[in-house]
């Protein structure tokens, strides 16, 4: 599996550095094309912001806005000062599912509630796990 090298925090930086005034919706990290890349998408009042950033690396290998065409108001930000970290995530799932090699992690939305989808390889099958991320419980 190829490094991590950059972290959740030094992501987020990169996409302020570009977006300073758009809410979070969504954080993804996941193995693509044998590189970990990060996908960070969010909205301000006037666009969708989307950058792609590849985690071994820390470059900016993607990014894109779009004018929005629904009510950005309904739209759910995510409060990152309240949900635990994708590394806390990743232990809470590893606890549960020992010896798995996690491949996917997505904090988003669902329902008005903070969720990390976990995608694993365990015991050669793919496994997903959604943990609270405000609670920390395995859903």
């Amino acid at each position: 599996m190829p490094q991590i090298r950059m972290n959740q925090a030094s992501a987020i930086q990169r996409f302020k550095s570009l977006y300073s005034n758009a809410a979070i919706k969504s954080i993804t990290l996941a193995l693509r094309n044998d590189i970990y890349v990060y996908t960070i998408v969010g909205f301000d009042s006037v666009k969708d912001c989307t950058i792609q950033i590849d985690a071994t690396n820390n470059k900016i290998i993607g990014q894109s806005t779009q004018i929005l065409d629904y009510d950005y108001v309904k739209e759910e930000a995510l409060n990152l000062k309240k949900t635990i970290s994708r590394q806390e995530a990743n232990e809470i799932a590893l606890r549960d599912l020992r010896g798995a090699t996690t491949i996917l992690w997505e904090l988003t939305d669902e329902n008005g509630k903070a969720i990390w989808k976990i995608n694993l390889i365990y015991q050669n099958q793919k496994r997903e796990l959604k943990i609270d991320a405000l609670n920390k419980n395995i859903i």
